[in-house]
């Protein structure tokens, strides 16, 4: 198994409310991992979906999907501090396409999501990534 599989595998296991589904993406077939995700006191925050690339970068992370339910009360800081903390633990390389989802609670532009990833390593303009940070 590799570092990406693992890492997916390790953050889809600690969540109840969880849901494999298979999707295509440039005519090849990932398995993403939505769950929901939950703060400290096991309170439900936000939704996540990760997807490993095992084949031709094993130490990728895909992310295709993280929102919080309430927006801009700090559950998204709460959210993508924990992934890249785990990100850094298992040496995984995450990866994103930055792009708000309009669903009618929107608390940022594009620019600002995409400066918002940068607090977090993330770089890029619009499909970015992050390195992981040794300890």
């Amino acid at each position: 198994m590799t570092k990406a599989a693992e890492y997916v595998n390790h953050m889809y296991s600690l969540y109840e409310g969880r849901a494999a589904v298979t999707v295509g993406v440039n005519n090849e077939f990932k398995s993403v991992h939505p769950f929901v995700f939950e703060n400290m006191k096991k309170v439900p925050i936000g939704l996540i979906a990760l997807s490993a690339d095992d084949i031709l970068n094993p130490t990728d992370v895909d992310i295709y999907h993280i929102s919080s339910f309430i927006p801009g009360n700090g559950q998204g800081t709460e959210i993508m501090s924990f992934l890249c903390k785990e990100a850094d633990d298992y040496g995984i390389r995450l990866c994103i396409q930055a792009e708000v989802q309009f669903n009618g609670n929107q608390t940022m532009t594009n620019p600002q999501l995409i400066d918002w990833y940068h607090t977090y390593g993330f770089i890029g303009s619009r499909i970015m990534h992050r390195e992981p940070i040794s300890c």
